[in-house]
């Protein structure tokens, strides 16, 4: 099931152009502050400038996400929050977890409520925390071209940078029909729709050391998050996907160059009604970590309980001599049209910008997977950035490499591997289909985390990465794991 490797940017270019040719319960003992917030939306429409929080509704997706880069753990009335599928629940909350360091001194935030790290705040470094425009902007191609949703646009482009499509070429995002026959054409200015809905904020690592529940120690480095959020109206695969792009920009406020810099995607899953049943696990070569349930019933899905996979599908781009360019003037920088390109890092950004190559780079895949238990004192929630730095290279909480050959009450290697011969970055990467490999065995309730990295963060480059939240519901929790 396992060892077919796919080669993600092909596969992403693939989901992009098909989808543009188309053109519960509360658990009391996990809630982060985030889950305790009632958002209200500024207006009933389902497009433009959509306040603090919008609701993915889509297919059998329904995901509430916030202006911070929450996702489900998010209170939207009167749904309420949890990231749902079809009858029933896959994703108490999900997130992200960032580490580098800025002149050899470590650092490490994130925006993991359940772990009771909330550490992001609304706009840029520029605008500040408190600028009423650093909403959510939504659009949705159903909508009439150069309708509100295009017009609400304008202020996402000129105040925070977003994308856009330059019909006429002249540097600036004006959405009119030059012609009047209320159609977009292609000389004409247009948003960045990506998905048949798409949904789009920035957000900085803004809250100062102080007010840190966890990191306190950690000041703001000045990092810009450009997120846009996306999924198809698709009655195939498509429709069980959200994508996820994260354009991660230094602005310099504390320094012109962020080293070894390490992205995860975190996420605290509940698969189904029982949240403590969860097994995980990781599939090395789809550069995906993902969620499925122990055996039994569920009370929503039955015996048909799905999976939850986060999938990398683009990696940061990275420039390594030697590995991806030849350093022919040997300054460890990739200088075109000097240096030789030994291979190529892309970004897609949908049917009308097209695809930015940037040879001499490589698009990272993943470079570990971990879980950790809250329940568990060696394997509990990351308590400072040294903590998080270690999961994130996919050690064990205090640094320790984790062993697979060690006893472990989580889980063991079966079916006959050496367990000497596992990488023990990537926890837990059997396959639990065929019942071979190092897999969990003990259902709990489960946090996990894909990371990638390292990679290089200058002043005013942005750093692209693309993920998709993926569900798959097979006859049971095993062809479950299969269709995702």
């Amino acid at each position: 099931m396992r060892n077919q490797k796919i080669f993600f940017p092909k596969l992403i270019l693939l989901l992009l152009t098909i989808g543009m040719i188309s053109f519960g319960f509360i658990e009391g003992d996990k809630r982060g502050s985030t889950q305790n917030k009632t958002y209200k939306l500024n207006n009933v429409s389902n497009t433009g400038k959509q306040g603090d929080a919008f609701r993915m509704n889509i297919n059998n997706l329904d995901i509430p996400i916030n202006r911070v880069g929450t996702i489900a753990a998010v209170n939207i009335p009167p749904s309420g929050t949890l990231g749902r599928y079809g009858v029933g629940t896959f994703l108490f909350s999900g997130g992200f977890f960032m580490s580098g360091y800025t002149n050899n001194n470590l650092w490490a935030f994130g925006q993991a409520t359940a772990s009771l790290v909330e550490n992001m705040t609304p706009g840029t470094v520029a605008s500040g925390p408190n600028d009423p425009d650093a909403v959510m902007y939504v659009l949705d191609r159903e909508e009439p071209a150069f309708g509100l949703g295009w017009q609400d646009w304008k202020t996402a482009v000129d105040k925070f940078g977003a994308d856009f499509y330059d019909g006429d070429g002249d540097g600036q995002y004006n959405p009119v029909d030059k012609n009047g026959n209320g159609e977009w054409d292609a000389d004409e200015d247009a948003p960045d729709l990506l998905g048949d809905k798409t949904a789009w904020c920035v957000y900085t690592d803004g809250q100062p050391g102080a007010q840190r529940t966890r990191y306190a120690g950690v000041n703001p480095q000045g990092i810009e998050i450009r997120q846009t959020v996306f999924a198809f109206a698709s009655k195939g695969a498509l429709g069980d996907i959200m994508f996820i792009r994260y354009r991660i920009k230094n602005s310099g406020l504390v320094a012109d160059r962020l080293d070894s810099v390490l992205f995860g995607v975190w996420a605290d899953p509940d698969v189904g009604t029982d949240f403590e049943n969860d097994l995980v696990g990781v599939d090395v070569p789809r550069n995906a970590g993902y969620t499925y349930n122990a055996e039994g019933s569920d009370p929503a899905y039955g015996v048909a309980q799905p999976c939850f996979m986060i999938d990398f599908f683009l990696g940061p781009r990275s420039y390594v001599p030697g590995v991806t360019f030849t350093d022919n003037n040997g300054n460890g920088i990739y200088d075109d049209g000097i240096d030789t390109a030994l291979d190529t890092a892309f970004a897609y950004r949908g049917k009308n910008l097209g695809i930015n190559s940037y040879p001499g780079a490589t698009n990272l895949p993943v470079s570990s997977f971990v879980h950790y238990v809250q329940s568990d004192p060696l394997r509990g929630d990351p308590n400072d950035e040294f903590e998080a730095r270690n999961y994130m290279n996919g050690r064990l909480k205090l640094g320790e490499v984790f062993d697979p050959c060690g006893p472990d009450a989580w889980g063991g290697v079966f079916g006959g591997v050496n367990c000497a011969t596992l990488d023990p970055r990537f926890w837990y990467s059997g396959d639990p289909v065929t019942n071979v490999g190092w897999l969990t065995t003990t259902g709990t309730d489960q946090r996990q985390m894909t990371n990638v990295g390292p990679f290089t963060l200058n002043k005013d480059d942005e750093i692209e990465i693309l993920v998709a939240y993926i569900v798959g519901q097979g006859t049971d929790r095993l062809t479950s794991i299969t269709k995702a």
